[in-house]
This record gives C-alpha cells, sequence and structure tokens, in this order.
C-alpha cells in the first residue's frame, strides 16, 4: 500500500502530455508543496552543474526568499539527475525513473524539495511559484518614485511652453493610473519564461540566446528576478510610452499627442499585447525614443555627433529587441537626405552594430519570427488610423512631401504595415507609427 501513491504518480507523469501543454507534475501533490510554502522552516537551494540549473536555481532561490528564511532545515534542489549529483543520490527515494527527472516537476520528500527539468522545460516550473507575490517595500519605494519623476519631468516640459499640452498630460496619467489600479496582476507568458531561463543562465555565467536575454541577464546579476520586479519594470516602461506619445506630435502641437495616445491605447489588440510581461515594451520603449528623436532633434553642427549617437543606440535597442526594426535608420537616411555626415554616421553604427548583434546571436531573426495569426483583427482594430490617413492622402496627399517627419512615418508604415501582417511582434510598433501618421497628417490638413 505504501508504494500505491508512487505508482500513481509514475503512472502520471508517463502518461503526462508533453511539455509543451504547459503541465507541471507534482508529488506527493500541490498541497504537499503550498505546506513547505506556509511552513517556517529555513531552506538552501543546491543547483545542479550546468549554467541554466544555476541560473534557475537563482531564481528560485529569491523567490522562496520573499517568504522564508534561508537555512539548513530544508535542502531544495535544482536540475536533474544528470547534473545534479546530490539529486541523483536521492532519487531513489522518489520511485522514478532517472528520466523523469527531466521532465517538469515539483517533488516533495522529507526535508528535501526536488525542482526538477531539462533546459529546455524547466521554467515551466515557475507556475509551482505564481501564487507568490510579496513586493518588498524597497521595490515598492523605487517604483513609487520612478513613476512621479517620469511623471513631474514630461509635466514640466509639457506645460512650460503656455499650451494646452501639459493639461492633456495630466489627464493621460489619470487614465494610466486608472488602468494601473484596475488591472490584474500581469501574467508571465511560456515564451517570455523561455527568455526568462536563457536571461539567468547567462546572470549565472552562461550565454544568452537574444540581446534581450543578455540584457536581462545582466540587470539580473544587481537586482533579483523577480515577477514583482518584472511587473514594476512593465508599468514603468508603459508610462514612457504613453509619455513619449506627446513628442511624436508636432512641435507646436504637442496637445495632440493625447490623439496619438488615445489611437494607440483605445486598440483592444494593442492592450492586450502590452497586457501582458513579453519583453517588447522594452524595445516598443526604444523605439518611442528614436521616434520621439527624429521628429524633434535639430542636429546642430556642434551637438550633431553626439545625437546622432545617441539615436544610433537607441535605434540598435529597438533591434536587438526586434531585430525587424533595422529598416528604420534606411527609411531615415532616404527621407532626411540633406546632412550626408550625420546620416553616414547613424547608418554605419546601426549597420556596424546589427551585424555585431547577428555574429553574436546567429538566430536573432528566426527566434523573432511569430506568425500573425489573425491580421484581420489587426487591421480592424487600426481602422481608425488607417482611415484617417486614406481621407487626408485623399484630400491632400500631393502636399505631404518626400521629405521631412512626416514622410518618414509615411515610408515606415508602407514598409511595416505590410510586415506587420506576417510578424506578429511587429503590431505594437505599427500601431505608434500609424497613430502618429494619422495626427500629424491632420495636423498638415487643418493649416492648409
Amino acid at each position: 500500500m505504501r508504494k500505491a501513491p508512487v505508482l500513481i504518480a509514475l503512472i502520471l507523469l508517463l502518461t503526462a502530455p508533453t511539455v509543451h501543454a504547459g503541465r507541471l507534475l507534482y508529488y506527493p501533490d500541490r498541497e504537499a508543496f503550498r505546506d513547505f510554502l506556509n511552513s517556517s522552516s529555513s531552506y538552501t537551494v543546491v543547483p545542479g552543474d550546468e549554467d541554466w540549473a544555476r541560473g534557475w536555481a537563482y531564481y528560485v532561490d529569491e523567490r522562496l526568499a520573499t517568504v522564508k528564511p534561508r537555512g539548513r532545515d530544508t535542502i531544495v534542489l535544482v536540475g536533474n539527475v544528470y547534473d545534479n549529483e546530490l539529486m541523483a543520490s536521492l532519487w531513489k527515494r522518489t520511485g522514478l525513473p532517472e528520466n523523469a527527472s527531466l521532465r517538469p516537476s515539483v517533488i516533495v520528500l522529507n526535508n528535501t524539495v526536488l525542482i526538477t527539468g531539462s533546459e529546455d522545460n524547466i521554467y515551466l516550473t515557475e507556475e509551482a511559484f505564481r501564487d507568490l507575490w510579496n513586493p518588498s517595500r524597497m521595490m515598492l519605494i523605487t517604483f513609487l518614485l520612478t513613476v512621479l519623476v517620469i511623471a513631474l519631468i514630461f509635466s514640466v516640459f509639457l506645460g512650460r511652453d503656455g499650451s494646452h499640452a501639459g493639461k492633456f498630460y495630466l489627464l493621460t496619467l489619470s487614465l494610466y493610473a486608472l488602468w494601473y489600479l484596475l488591472s490584474p496582476r500581469l501574467p508571465l507568458g511560456e515564451t517570455f519564461l523561455r527568455q526568462l531561463l536563457s536571461a539567468l543562465t547567462f546572470a549565472a555565467g552562461g550565454s544568452a540566446e537574444s540581446p534581450l536575454s543578455a540584457i536581462m541577464g545582466a540587470v539580473f546579476r544587481v537586482v533579483p528576478p523577480l515577477e514583482e520586479t518584472l511587473t514594476a519594470a512593465h508599468w514603468v516602461f508603459l508610462l514612457l510610452v504613453i509619455s513619449l506619445s506627446f513628442y511624436l506630435a508636432p512641435r507646436k502641437s504637442r496637445e495632440l499627442g493625447f490623439l496619438i495616445f488615445g489611437l494607440t491605447f483605445s486598440a483592444p489588440l494593442f492592450r492586450e499585447m502590452v497586457s501582458s510581461i513579453n519583453g517588447e515594451v522594452l524595445g516598443l520603449t526604444a523605439l518611442m525614443v528614436t521616434l520621439a528623436m527624429i521628429t524633434n532633434l535639430n542636429f546642430p553642427p556642434g551637438r550633431v555627433f553626439l545625437q546622432t549617437v545617441l539615436l544610433s543606440l537607441f535605434t540598435l535597442l529597438a533591434i536587438a529587441v526586434n531585430p525587424y526594426l533595422v529598416f528604420i535608420p534606411i527609411v531615415f537616411a532616404v527621407t532626411f537626405p540633406g546632412r550626408h555626415f550625420r546620416n553616414h554616421i547613424y547608418l554605419l553604427m546601426t549597420v556596424g552594430g546589427t551585424l555585431v548583434l547577428y555574429l553574436a546571436f546567429p538566430n536573432l531573426g528566426i527566434m523573432e519570427w511569430t506568425l500573425n495569426t489573425n491580421p484581420g483583427r489587426f487591421i480592424l482594430d487600426s481602422g481608425l488610423s488607417l482611415g484617417t490617413i486614406v481621407y487626408v492622402l485623399a484630400r491632400g496627399g500631393r502636399r505631404v512631401g518626400t521629405r521631412g517627419h512626416t514622410p518618414f512615418l509615411m515610408l515606415s508604415a508602407a514598409i511595416y504595415l505590410p510586415l506587420s501582417l506576417a510578424v506578429s511582434s511587429l503590431i505594437p510598433h505599427v500601431f505608434v507609427i500609424l497613430s502618429a501618421l494619422a495626427v500629424r497628417l491632420l495636423s498638415g490638413l487643418a493649416r492648409t
């Protein structure tokens, strides 16, 4: 009779769906692991020898530290029997075959907890910790201060010219605050969890699979890789995206940034895509900074080199997260052809930086290819911006010209709109480009 639970667990394990189904095995059951989390016992995390196991053990250690003290009462083993010697020595107590440790599972034994899996699936064990939510006081203070500083800076700069831009920005902030207060906790998608494991592997001394993983891994070396921290960073990036919308509007009509914000965030598909932690919001923020610099910088002779370098760095950051944004520098050079020195520096730095990214991450383009399975919905949700663009072009398209900010956005839309019908990761970027283009075209039509 004592072997019955082990036999049942073995049957469940061997007949469980594939890893891609997102199933996580608990032994003897999930309640046993919850009892461990709710107990007052201390813990020590022992990782396997591989970089990915050490990286995931770092996450497990920091996650448990939010609810339990570190100590020697319970040993938490991370990895599998092939890379964790201590787990291999204890595995017979589970009664399971050794290759079962390659499946994502949480096994609770006497004074021992096993977090098992392989490099391809151990990130699925994040499900076991999903109910834990304990933001530290320092994290909350840092988040609130960051949001306050960003809001204050944009409020001052948008309100100092005497226009209504500052008032509209305050209205935008109130909508942002309402959205934040009414939103449930943001989920971590499976694609992002794979990025998270790669980032933790990089933080543990291994190699990252993508530039985004390398960036996150570098941050995780000084900041704990917790869901609370990731969520706070996500909301900060969203605030920057909202704030920078006002700098995509014409310089003399900053208040029209409220329309850009409205056209973008009123699209259900856009809100859906930015309402989960997926890493794309970092690339979107970098694109917003790039577009804001392109539509606002004058590149004076004394600062042309410094401004061009800054523009190149933010463009490279956007390309690092989404490699399809590599066309932005080319569009810039075509629609702003007057200054050859600036354009040559911009193209040289971005093209050279992109080549370095591809040499460091050969699968960069392949990793970012995510098929858009519902292009019709994208067209429907962007219908207001598209309709506005078509209307303005029909009324006065010949007066748009071929050089300047509006042609830059128009050529960007002409490239990325068709591409986004196949590549879903481009959809948030295209929403922003279409909204900014529609508002600028309307502004130009009103002045004619």
